[in-house]
Order: C-alpha cells, then structure tokens, then sequence
C-alpha cells in the first residue's frame, strides 16, 4: 500500500513494548528512500534510518522508510548515481530520496536539497545530485541551512530534518538559499573512435556479476545503426545476445538490462549458477571495452 495524504500512526503498547500501525487515507504521495555508502554492519545507516523516524514523528507525517541500498562501494559517486537513476522512477512522484556517499568531507561540503524530475533529492553537493540525471536540470536547488534546528549537529540529523519538512508539505524555499549552480563530476560515456568502433565503460558490476556498461540503447542504435557488434574481454570474444535456449555453459553474451544499458555476462558462471563475468574475467567498474562492428 502506498503512502497517502492525512497518514497517520497509531501506537499500541503490548507487552511493555510500543507497536507502530501507519494508517492511510487519501491521494498516494511520497516514499522516503536511504541511500548510503555506510555498509550494513555499521551503526551510521540504522541511525539515519532512527533520524528519519524521529523527525516524522515530531512533524507528524508518516510515510514508509525504504532503504534502497547501504551497499554502494566505499566513496563510489559512480556506482551511488548509476543505482538512483535506475531505482528512483518506481517509486511514486514526490518521493523524497535521502542520499550519503562519501560524507566524510561534511561540513566542508554544503548539503543541498533539490527537486528533479517529480522527485526530491538531498544530499552532499559533492557531484553525486548532478550525476543522477545529467541531461535534467533541476526545477530548484537550495543549499541547506536549518538556523531553527540547532539540535541538529550531524548530516544526518540535517537530512532527516529537512526530508521530514518536505513530507509535511513544507517548501524547499524555506530550508535555505537557492544556489544558481552546484559541483559537477564528469560521467561515464561511450566514446565513438570511428565508423567501426567505439570505447565503452564499466559502470557497474551487478549482484551476478554481470558487466554493465555506459552505453544506452539510444546511442547503440545512433553509433551500430543495427549493424552487428562485438567486444573482446581478456581476450575472450562476445559475439552472442542473451538467449535462453541459446548459449552454452560458458558462452559469453551480450544483453539489455531493464534500465536500458548494455551489459555483458557469462552463461552458468558459476557452481550455483549464478553469473559470474567479473570475478572470472577480472574487470572492475571503470575499466573500457572497445566495440566494433563485425
């Protein structure tokens, strides 16, 4: 059930313990996601996650908490940008996407809030927001500055403050100054070398091990114009698209992934059956392959 308008929260007590039952009543409005490289064993992302409740409460709107991942690779902006722009379209417009990598430079790196696409993302303006959707300016951005929040010492308690005023219906005009620009990094893309081929990048290593590059399907059919590709991956040739009667144990291939991407994987990979391309072929987010057209 999605979150709605007028949601509220119910507390029970049973056994010398409190239960929290949210009631929803209303239009569908927003989700709260948790982005973090803080892993999973570490207390950080558990108290973002407790920071975020405690400043529902204290607004009194209520909307579920999901954490979409702890996992991003330690000081990764890559990967963290890669993982938002697939993952935040799901969820429903005016969601309100909590983002911390590489937070280690805070305070000296200003935290921003701004609204994308029908979405609200905070976060670090370390280059992460920008890479989210480079091709999209944001409708606002403001640099966040609570001076009637002087409880709130950390980014997290920031974050958590500023995601709850957005949830409570509060504008981001309120939250601070508009900032006109904010730091960009440069993100991964294809580079065409001519008629017959081109340089694409790892950009992720997915939970099977499989390769996805920065090379989209727009630009496959400007770049191939549906002539047929192939790569060569330390020294092994990827000629075969994805095929479910196909291939054969070991065949490398090629294939779309759901968020439109070109990705590379190895057929039964491994002893479970998961694919394994990485760990086998060795390559690692960052590294190029050259396309050619065969």
């Amino acid at each position: 059930m999605l979150p709605v308008q007028n949601s509220g929260v119910d507390v029970f007590e049973v056994d010398d313990a409190l239960h929290y039952f949210y009631s929803f009543k209303g239009t569908p409005v927003a989700v709260i996601t948790l982005t973090t490289d803080y892993g999973w064993r570490d207390p950080d992302s558990a108290g973002l996650r407790g920071r975020v409740y405690a400043e529902m409460l204290r607004t009194g709107s209520v909307a579920p908490v999901v954490d979409l991942t702890h996992s991003v690779q330690s000081r990764n902006l890559n990967e963290a940008a890669y993982i938002l722009r697939g993952a935040y379209r799901d969820f429903p417009e005016g969601s309100i996407h909590v983002v911390l990598v590489d937070s280690i430079y805070w305070p000296d790196t200003p935290l921003l809030a701004c609204s994308l696409d029908g979405h609200f993302f905070l976060g670090l303006d370390n280059g992460l927001l920008a890479m989210i959707r480079p091709d999209l300016q944001p409708a606002q951005r403001i640099q966040l500055d609570l001076k009637n929040r002087l409880d709130c010492t950390t980014a997290e308690a920031l974050l958590a403050a500023a995601a709850a005023h957005v949830l409570d219906g509060g504008s981001l005009s309120v939250l601070g100054p508009v900032r006109e620009d904010w730091q960009q990094r440069a993100v991964l893309k294809p580079e065409v070398r001519g008629e017959q081929s081109a340089l694409v990048h790892i950009q992720f290593v997915d939970q099977y091990g499989q390769l996805v590059t920065d090379a989209d399907q727009a630009w496959l059919q400007r770049w191939a114009q549906g002539r047929p590709f192939e790569t060569s991956v330390r020294g092994q040739k990827v000629r075969k698209w994805w095929s479910a009667h196909g291939l054969t144990p070991g065949d490398l291939y090629f294939r779309t992934n759901r968020f439109g991407y070109l990705e590379i994987g190895l057929h039964d990979g491994g002893g479970d059956s998961a694919n394994r391309a990485s760990r086998l072929l060795g390559v690692r987010p960052g590294d190029s392959l050259e396309l050619r057209i065969a």
